[in-house]
C-alpha cells in the first residue's frame, strides 16, 4: 500500500517536471525569435536619437525588451516596423489569418493651400464707416482700412473702433491731394508723417501699410518706390479692384459683379471705399463677403509681413522728372525712420508727474547727447508747440514759460512768467520740415532739469525735476 502511494507521488512530480519543461521551451522559442527580429541598435545597447528639445512626443506603442527612444531615424523607424511585422504575422500564422507581405502605408490628407482674401477700404474714416463695421461684425470677418490723415483728425473715435474692433490700419496719405502728393517725393514723405502721427496718437501704434491714391502706377517712379521700402514702410496696391470709385452712384450690383468676377486666385487683395459717396459700397458688401465664403476663401487682415503688391512704374512717372531728394535729407529722414519698424530700445522720459516714450527713430544719440523731435516731445509732455513763419523758429508754451527754438542762431530764447527773458545756447536744427533740438538744452530751458539717466536691457530712460 505504502509503495503504491510513493508510486502515485513519483509520478505526479515527474509529470510536474515535464510540464514546466514544455513550458520554458516554448518560452525560450518565442523570445529567440523577438530577439532576432529586433533592430541592430536595441539588440547591441546601442542609444538611439534624443528627443526633440523643447517639444512634448507620445510614448511609443512598442516597448517591449529594451527601452525605445522617443525619435528614430529613417532605418531604425524601418527596423522597428519589421520588428512589429514579424511578430505580428506569427501571431497571425498561429490564429488562421491572412498575412500580407508588407505593412499598408497611411493614407496622408491631401495638402490643400487656403485661398485668402483681404477686403480693404480706402479714403475714410466717413459717416458710412460705421456700417461697414457692423457688417464685417455680424459676418466674424476682419479687414484693414486705409484712412486719410485729415478725416482721422475729424472722427478719431471711428479710428478707435476699426482699432479696437482687431482691423488692421494703413496710410492713405492726408489730404488725397494728387497734384501735391505726386509732384516731388518731400510732400508725399511729409503728408504720411502727418498721417501716421495721427492714427498713433489715437491708437498707439504706427501703420507701417502705405497705399497711394490712386494707386502707384502712373505716380510712382522708382525714387518713390525705394526710399518708402528704405524707411520700412510696406507699399500695397491692390489684385481686384471693386470698380465703386469709377464714377458717382456706381450701383451695388456692379459693385458685387467686379469684386467677385475671378474666384480661382489663390490670394485676393480687394480695392472697396468707405469714403464718403459710397454708400452703395456698403450695400454690396454683405453679398461680396458671402460669395468669397461659398468660393472656400478666408479672410484676413494685411501687415508688414505679406507680401507686398506693388505696380509697375509707368513710362509717364518714370519720364516725369521729380527730383529726388539729397543724400543729406534721406540720411536725416529715411535712414533713421526704419527704426520705427524694427526692434529697438524706447526712450522714456520721466518729467515731473508725467512720463512718455520716444521710439528708436525718434530720437538719436551724437556725442553722448540725446537729440529729439521739438514737437513730439513737448507736445507728448503736455507742451505745446508752434511755428513762426517770420523767423522760422519753433514757439514752445511749456511748464509756465515760452521757448524760442531757432535752428538759424543756434539758441533758445527763455521767458519766464514774470517776462524774464533769457537767450542760452543750443543745438537746434531744422532737418527736413521738423526741428530736432538737444534733449538736455530743451529740459534746462522748460525747468526740468536732468537727475538722471540709465539704461537697461528695455529701454533708456531719462528722469528730471
Amino acid at each position: 500500500m505504502k509503495g503504491c502511494r510513493k508510486n502515485n507521488v513519483r509520478r505526479i512530480v515527474l509529470g510536474g517536471l515535464l510540464t514546466m519543461v514544455v513550458l520554458v521551451l516554448a518560452f525560450a522559442g518565442r523570445t529567440i525569435l523577438f530577439k532576432n527580429n529586433l533592430p541592430a541598435a536595441l539588440m547591441q545597447g546601442v542609444p538611439l536619437a534624443p528627443p526633440e528639445a523643447g517639444r512634448l512626443q507620445p510614448l511609443p506603442s512598442f516597448t517591449s525588451g529594451a527601452a525605445f527612444s522617443r525619435s528614430l531615424t529613417p532605418s531604425q523607424a524601418a527596423a522597428q516596423t519589421t520588428a512589429k511585422t514579424a511578430i505580428r504575422a506569427e501571431a497571425a500564422v498561429k490564429s488562421g489569418a491572412a498575412v500580407s507581405k508588407a505593412p499598408a502605408k497611411p493614407r496622408l490628407p491631401a495638402q490643400t493651400k487656403q485661398k485668402i482674401v483681404y477686403l480693404t477700404f480706402d479714403d475714410g474714416p466717413s459717416k458710412i464707416t460705421p456700417k461697414v463695421l457692423d457688417i464685417l461684425r455680424q459676418q466674424g470677418v476682419k479687414a484693414t482700412f486705409f484712412v486719410l490723415g485729415e478725416q482721422a483728425k475729424l472722427r478719431p473715435e471711428l479710428i478707435r473702433a476699426i482699432w479696437e474692433q482687431g482691423h488692421a490700419i494703413g496710410n492713405h496719405t492726408y489730404n488725397h491731394n494728387y497734384h501735391d502728393l505726386y509732384s516731388r517725393f518731400t510732400e508725399f514723405w511729409s503728408q504720411i508723417k502727418q498721417t501716421e502721427e495721427i492714427v498713433r496718437n489715437i491708437t498707439g501704434v504706427r501703420p507701417q501699410l502705405v497705399r497711394a491714391p490712386g494707386g502707384t502706377f502712373g505716380h510712382f517712379d522708382k525714387t518713390y518706390f525705394q526710399l518708402l521700402a528704405q524707411a520700412g514702410y510696406s507699399v500695397m496696391d491692390w489684385t481686384v479692384d471693386s470698380g465703386d470709385s469709377r464714377r458717382k452712384g456706381v450701383p451695388a450690383k456692379d459693385i458685387v459683379q467686379e469684386s467677385v468676377a475671378d474666384m480661382t486666385a489663390p490670394r485676393v487683395i480687394l480695392l472697396l471705399h468707405d469714403g464718403g459717396g459710397h454708400e452703395q459700397s456698403t450695400k454690396a458688401l454683405p453679398e461680396i463677403i458671402k460669395r468669397y465664403k461659398a468660393a472656400g476663401y478666408a479672410f484676413g487682415v494685411l501687415d508688414g509681413e505679406v507680401q507686398p503688391v506693388q505696380f509697375r512704374v509707368s513710362a509717364s512717372a518714370a519720364g516725369a522728372g521729380h527730383a529726388r531728394p539729397s543724400k543729406a535729407w534721406i540720411a536725416a529722414n529715411i535712414i533713421p525712420n526704419r527704426e520705427l519698424f524694427t526692434p529697438g530700445k524706447a526712450l522714456a522720459l520721466e518729467v515731473g508727474l508725467l512720463e512718455t516714450k520716444l521710439l528708436p527713430g525718434e530720437y538719436t544719440i551724437s556725442e553722448g547727447q540725446y537729440k529729439v523731435p521739438l514737437r513730439a516731445a513737448v507736445e507728448r509732455l503736455g507742451g505745446k508747440v508752434s511755428w513762426e513763419v517770420s523767423s522760422r523758429s519753433g514757439r514752445v508754451v511749456w511748464n509756465g514759460r515760452t521757448i524760442l527754438a531757432d535752428a538759424a542762431h543756434q539758441q533758445l530764447t527763455v521767458t519766464d512768467g514774470d517776462g524774464r527773458q533769457q537767450v542760452r545756447s543750443a543745438d537746434v536744427q531744422l532737418i527736413g520740415s521738423s526741428l530736432w533740438v538737444s534733449l538736455r538744452g530743451l529740459l534746462d530751458a522748460a525747468g526740468h532739469p536732468p537727475l538722471a539717466a540709465a539704461v537697461t536691457a528695455e529701454e533708456r530712460r531719462v528722469k528730471t525735476l
